[in-house]
């Protein structure tokens, strides 16, 4: 990597990962010294914004973009297209926060492998992790045209793709090298966890309260509202349409304790959605 050589990252998303994704590029931006270039993909929209700048079209069809199993599922494949199939790029899930330099993962040689992803993510199975991916563009292909017709003809899953399984390496032979565990730690953290992953639907912090490594989360989550890149509107309209939990504002603990430093703070930033809240409801003429 030169010096300066800017790290790709590509963050898997849809509007109802807005607080997630926002808490994410938070972190990557606290925490690395080479600048970066951070793509969303917002897969509701079919979109991707580049630095927080205006959205472009993502290069899906309709036939592609409505297999995704999440909103954004399927658009991590078409990154080797998007960087004219030249150098490396990562892939992070949005609802991850990175914890160290994600430039010393862009370091990392993928020498003739065409990716680098977490081995044996799932018990049980041989799936590979990839919600976190070191991907080799110069080598690295993807025909998601191709791959969806076999999967309707039956020579393998929907699982087996995203997993990359033995069934579908059969018939597409990618060389995956194995990722650094620490890189994609699930719903855990100690001091040598570089990224944690919420992977859990009912358990992640920001849906619900006593996650036991969700004060990480908010502490990145906090620091973004109070650098004002995460804003009242963003919160409102995450709770408004149920992307987040009502109570967000009260932290990761039930306890009352826990939280009152962060409600002394987040009342100055939430002043506004209050007395609107006040007023759409009728408070102040109701009588006493």
């Amino acid at each position: 990597m030169t010096q300066d050589e800017r790290v790709r990252v590509f963050v898997g998303s849809g509007e109802a990962s807005l607080l997630e994704r926002k808490t994410l590029i938070h972190s990557l931006r606290k925490n690395t010294r080479k600048p970066l270039d951070i793509y969303v993909f917002n897969g509701t929209h079919n979109s991707i914004e580049l630095n927080d700048g205006e959205p472009f079209l993502a290069p899906m069809s309709l036939k592609v973009k409505y297999q995704n199993i999440t909103e954004f599922s399927l658009y991590r494949y078409l990154i080797p297209e998007i960087c004219n199939f030249q150098g490396k790029a990562i892939y992070l899930d949005s609802d991850t926060i990175c914890l160290t330099d994600i430039g010393t993962l862009f370091e990392t040689p993928v020498s003739d492998y065409d990716f680098i992803a977490k081995k044996d993510a799932y018990a049980g199975t041989d799936l590979w992790g990839l919600s976190v991916m070191l991907i080799n563009c110069d080598k690295c292909r993807f025909d998601l045209e191709l791959i969806l017709d076999e999967i309707d003809r039956g020579f393998y899953s929907m699982t087996d793709f995203t997993g990359m399984s033995q069934a579908f390496l059969e018939r597409h032979s990618y060389r995956i090298a194995t990722l650094d565990p620490h890189w994609n730690v699930f719903d855990y953290w100690d001091r040598r966890t570089h990224l944690i992953h919420y992977t859990n639907l009912h358990t992640q912090p920001w849906k619900y309260q006593n996650h036991p490594y969700g004060e990480l989360w908010f502490d990145y989550f906090k620091e973004a509202l109070e650098s004002g890149y995460i804003t009242v509107k963003d919160i409102k309209l995450s709770i408004d349409r149920g992307y987040v939990r009502r109570n967000l504002l009260k932290g990761n603990f039930s306890a009352v304790g826990s939280s009152v430093n962060f409600l002394k703070k987040a009342f100055h930033f939430m002043k506004p959605l209050l007395a609107e809240n006040r007023r759409r409801l009728g408070v102040f003429n109701q009588p006493a």
